[in-house]
């Protein structure tokens, strides 16, 4: 299994959501107007020097899917004029949840 955490500017979220749910992941922890900053783009800060907000999520996946989601992430910002979507995978040893 992978954890999977994802940031991206808010106005990508039904893009980000479009490309969880065609791969069939339904389980996620989101977070709203998160502040964030990166290499490219423009920090987003909730101010006015620096408005707006990023989101991000965390979700579990196998490893195929996990994957998939990467490469599509990887296309997704290779078309994407100006700011994409940070995406993070790492192994996950162990998980509990009802």
């Amino acid at each position: 299994m992978k954890m999977m955490f994802l940031s991206y500017k808010e106005s990508m979220n039904d893009t980000v959501m479009e490309m969880i749910d065609s791969l069939g992941l339904v389980s996620y922890t989101r977070w709203r107007e998160i502040e964030d900053r990166g290499e490219t783009g423009r920090p987003r800060m909730g101010s006015h020097i620096w408005p707006g907000y990023n989101s991000a999520l965390t979700l579990v996946a196998d490893e195929q899917k996990s994957a998939e989601l990467m490469t599509r992430v990887r296309k997704f910002n290779e078309v994407t004029k100006y700011e994409g979507i940070k995406a993070m995978c790492w192994t996950l040893d162990d998980a509990c949840w009802k």
